[in-house]
């Protein structure tokens, strides 16, 4: 059992092993979650940098990689009592998705048609609406982006991609449904203000 909070010392916490402090995570002690973030989001870090990451980068995949931790909290194992292996083998996890998820955006922004070299109004349609909708692109959550993706890009059902997310397949419906139309208008309102939509 983790000392109480006032008593405990950092020697107290220091001698309990990960594997003993998860169990009393699990059992509903409030501290020890923020043990193992001590114990160990330095190295998560360090591991993440090494691997290529960003600084804000390294520190946004920490975050995820005890999110992770917390996610999957009863699934999680031990070597020889200590999550730090587990937790290095996550944050590699999480920083592959992160890159495939970053490719998979920028391949859809590729595919978006290209602007064609005009002086005037006289450009495509399809390339002013393609334009507009590269500018609407970043304003969009990442779930719905990701949903956006994995439907429209990849090609996965409506139920497939939502129970990827965690979502519910009418939840994904919904989403899918306002995020089209939030584009929609956001486009026709470029395309008004420049003149390019009657």
């Amino acid at each position: 059992m983790l000392p109480p909070g006032p008593d405990r010392t950092f020697s107290d916490v220091e001698t309990i092993s990960d594997a003993a402090i998860w169990a009393e995570v699990l059992a509903g002690e409030p501290d020890g979650m923020g043990v193992i973030w001590d114990r160990h989001r330095d190295r998560v870090f360090r591991h993440l940098r090494g691997a290529g990451a960003g600084t804000t980068e390294a520190e946004d995949l920490t975050a995820v990689t005890f999110l992770e931790l917390w996610r999957r909290r009863t699934a999680v194992r031990f070597v020889d009592d200590s999550l730090l292996p587990w937790l290095l083998v996550t944050a590699s996890n999480v920083a592959r998705n992160a890159t495939r998820s970053q490719r998979r955006y920028q391949a859809f922004l590729a595919r978006l048609p290209k602007p064609e070299s005009t002086d005037g109004p006289e450009a495509e349609p399809s390339s002013q609406r393609g334009e507009a909708l590269a500018r609407s692109w970043p304003s969009v959550g990442r779930l719905d982006r990701q949903l956006l993706m994995l439907t429209a890009v990849e090609g996965f059902s409506v139920a497939e991609a939502a129970e990827v997310l965690g979502l519910t397949e009418a939840a994904a419906k919904m989403r899918l449904s306002r995020t089209r139309k939030r584009l929609h208008t956001s486009i026709d309102d470029q395309l008004l203000a420049e003149g390019e939509l009657a």
